[in-house]
């Protein structure tokens, strides 16, 4: 079960990464083409504005869940730092991650629910705007099964620690 996990979490990482590097490329060249044409007007982008924003959202959301998973997103983590070799280190740890994953839940929850309600299209290509939201929901279940591991494996660290201070007590005596 867990392989099956691991293996669907690749292929979503990998989606995601393909997805944000296009993302990023297409922004940049679109970007550039639109600069280029107002000096030589002999094109009209009048789309641009709706490629951009789908792309730019899809980006977002899709590098914040890569970040999410590889754990290099911004964070403060003087808490974590002065509680360092501590079991009160793992305990800091547990809380976040539950915080976070009522967040990310909530989030999911309610991006959801915009996405179910979206009954717009965009105004050149009528793209409907579910597309452009379901970016939010999808990350943002990735994101919370990605925080329930975190907190499992900081619930058997801090278990790991009480076994491990227990041995080494037990030697001492």
């Amino acid at each position: 079960m867990l392989a099956a996990i691991l293996k669907v979490d690749k292929v979503l990482y990998r989606a995601f990464r393909i997805v944000s590097i296009t993302l990023l490329c297409l922004l940049f060249f679109l970007t550039s083409l639109n600069v280029l044409l107002r000096f030589f007007p002999i094109y009209s982008m009048g789309w641009f504005d709706e490629i951009v924003e789908l792309s730019f959202a899809w980006l977002v959301f899709t590098t914040a869940a890569m970040l999410w998973r590889n754990r290099e997103h911004p964070q403060i983590d003087f808490l974590e730092v002065l509680f360092e070799g501590t079991r009160c280190r793992y305990a800091l740890l547990s809380l976040i991650e539950c915080i976070n994953i009522l967040f990310l839940s909530v989030f999911a929850y309610y991006s959801t629910t915009l996405v179910l309600k979206a009954a717009a299209a965009s105004p050149i290509f009528q793209i409907t705007r579910k597309v452009f939201y379901i970016a939010m929901p999808v990350t943002g279940v990735y994101m919370t099964i990605v925080s329930l591991f975190f907190l499992a494996a900081h619930l058997r660290n801090l278990a790991a620690y009480n076994k491990t201070k227990n041995l080494s007590n037990n030697d001492s005596v």
